[in-house]
């Protein structure tokens, strides 16, 4: 072993790991190790492509896949999926069957590390990135691996309460601050076009709360929207049996239909999208807010105090009606539409009054 690199690690199986802890509570272990391995430079490789776009081409939306990872569905599938919507959409252009108006980025390379240098090397262009997706781990054969298809949500409240039907992976997340918080209108646009797509697929589809690890991270850092597609838990996830035969053809086309169809309608949004999409934001802001008023009365029921649920009414709240103004990204002028937006808050607003007057009660 390299003498200036002392650190190793070893991968155990769940039963080696269950003798080695029972082990440790009778006392002291010493254990031998034996590694065989290679501690040597190697050449970073990132891929980019774009489709270029034909009237707004200095913005765009990426798509990030990880290439690094050896397994089938850590990240293969990511990689695969990515690779799907780049060919259909270049046969459709060739076709004349579609135009974007924006550019479509595709990125492959290290995980984090080459989104990371993508976002950093270049300011003028990481701020005309509208929206970034991680693909990764997303063609598993659930009835395998465990798990559920997922779209981990840019950071809103419930990655600061979580609780009702939000619920935190296996992977973990550490509980965030409001001050972390990330209103955009990503999360229900995509979660409202995967849904959909489940319905007509007999697919499942589920969220979580932020909880990071993945490509939409340095996306998220540098404040361009983003989110994560991926599955957990994975009982193969990080072994040797993360193989081809844990791979569903069916979830690889709901996830490449699903993100194709997303990618396309945001890459020619405009003042009809937006307009539709501040009434799709509202809807989603009035059925959590009331999800948060059920919640709330069984905190209270359960002792709970009701300074913290108020606090989360609130935060809710202001999510939602920051995440309406966001919609001034699809147009031009955003006049044409502020008077749609500041007439959504306002039901918003009022919504949470409502529901505040009867937490009071």
């Amino acid at each position: 072993m390299n003498q200036e690199t002392r650190g190793w690690a070893i991968a155990m199986s769940y039963e080696a790991k269950e003798r080695l802890k029972n082990r440790l509570s009778q006392g002291e272990v010493t254990v031998n190790v034996a590694i065989d391995t290679k501690i040597y430079d190697s050449e970073e490789l990132t891929i980019i492509a774009d489709i270029k776009g034909a009237t707004v081409p200095e913005e765009r939306l990426v798509f990030s896949a990880h290439i690094q990872e050896p397994g089938a569905n850590d990240n293969a599938t990511g990689v695969g999926v990515a690779l799907e919507i780049a060919s259909v959409t270049a046969t459709l252009i060739a076709e004349n069957k579609w135009s974007p108006k924006r550019t479509l980025t595709f990125l492959w390379g290290d995980e984090m590390i080459s989104t990371k240098r993508y976002v950093e090397d270049d300011k003028t262009r990481a701020n005309n990135i509208k929206w970034g997706i991680s693909l990764d781990m997303v063609g598993e054969n659930t009835s395998i691996t465990g798990g559920s298809f997922l779209i981990e949500k840019m950071p809103d409240p419930s990655a600061v309460w979580t609780r009702g039907k939000d619920k935190h992976t296996e992977w973990g997340g550490m509980k965030m601050s409001l001050e972390q918080m990330k209103p955009h209108y990503l999360n229900d646009f995509l979660i409202d076009i995967f849904k959909a797509q489940g319905k007509r697929a007999n697919w499942t589809v589920n969220t979580n709360p932020f909880e990071g690890g993945s490509d939409h991270v340095p996306f998220l850092s540098a404040n361009i929207p983003s989110v994560l597609f991926w599955h957990f838990t994975d009982q193969f996830y990080h072994t040797d049996n993360d193989r081809l035969d844990k791979v569903s053809k069916a979830t690889l086309k709901n996830v490449g239909i699903a993100s194709l169809v997303s990618a396309y309608t945001l890459l020619n949004s405009d003042e009809i999208l937006a307009k539709k999409m501040i009434l799709q934001i509202e809807s989603a802001a009035i059925e959590r807010l009331n999800e948060e008023l059920k919640q709330s009365k069984i905190a209270l029921d359960n002792g709970e105090d009701l300074k913290t649920q108020l606090a989360i009414i609130h935060a809710w709240e202001d999510w939602y009606v920051k995440a309406i103004a966001t919609t001034s990204d699809m147009v031009k002028d955003i006049s044409t539409i502020k008077n749609v937006i500041e007439s959504s808050q306002k039901r918003i607003r009022d919504a949470s009054q409502r529901i505040v007057a009867q937490i009071n009660q």
